[in-house]
């Protein structure tokens, strides 16, 4: 009866999903401390070095009601190392705001991307305050809040995925917010993406749009036990 539950309660979150999820970062808290990744948390794809993580210069920090500190980010094989002083009430966030412009030229119009992945990781669901660019933040409970330069961004998709191989796909109201239970133990990454199409210049480099992609990963302590996670997908 057990396996049947959770098979039924995964088909329902299927349901309505998308199984194609841009790359983005996303933290995990580990027995060594946190690891950040670039890939596909809901494909269970982690690039590599050398190839696509050697594109990545993420910073990090600690943030709490009390402040922020700065956290040394170390890159490995298949990811990076976040290694400093990390309260229990600390969210920890990264940001890469130097990965290379994207050019394209189409129908003869050229146009300048910048890509900007960012992640949150929190140790609870307590409510906290946007730090990011764009965030998502808990609201408390089974409340969460997507903002963009500390507005609600409204009416904008969020997928949440597990490792496990599902997704499912929820958009925030007029408030910025959504609500989402979690069902299995273990954690959830929920990803949102909002292109900003202000042209502008970073440094001496000039953009058409900004890309943001940010991630919260939550972990959930109660409820079923977990779906199995996918094979390890192969990098690119």
């Amino acid at each position: 009866m057990k396996i049947i539950l959770r098979f039924a309660i995964a088909l329902t979150f299927c349901l309505g999903a998308s199984s194609a999820f841009a790359h983005h970062l996303w933290l995990e808290q580990t027995g060594q401390g946190v690891r950040l990744y670039f890939g596909e948390f809901g494909e269970n794809l982690r690039e590599a070095s050398p190839g696509a993580l050697d594109k990545l210069q993420p910073q990090a920090k600690a943030t709490s009601a009390a402040g922020e500190r700065p956290l040394t980010v170390e890159k490995k094989a298949d990811g990076f190392t976040v290694s400093g002083k990390v309260d229990g009430s600390d969210s920890v966030v990264v940001e890469d705001v130097r990965y290379p412009v994207f050019v394209r030229t189409k129908d003869g119009t050229t146009t300048r991307s910048i890509y900007l992945p960012a992640a949150r990781i929190v140790p609870d669901r307590a409510a906290r305050t946007p730090l990011l660019a764009l965030d998502i933040v808990p609201a408390g409970g089974d409340k969460f809040k997507v903002v963009f330069k500390g507005k609600p961004l409204a009416k904008t998709k969020v997928s949440v995925v597990t490792n496990a191989g599902w997704g499912r796909e929820l958009y925030t109201g007029d408030d910025g917010e959504f609500t989402v239970g979690l069902p299995w133990r273990g954690p959830y990454v929920f990803e949102v993406q909002h292109a900003d199409k202000t042209p502008g210049k970073r440094g001496e480099e000039a953009y058409d749009v900004i890309n943001y992609v940010t991630s919260l990963t939550v972990g959930q302590p109660q409820g079923l036990e977990p779906l199995p996670a996918l094979p390890a997908a192969k990098p690119h």
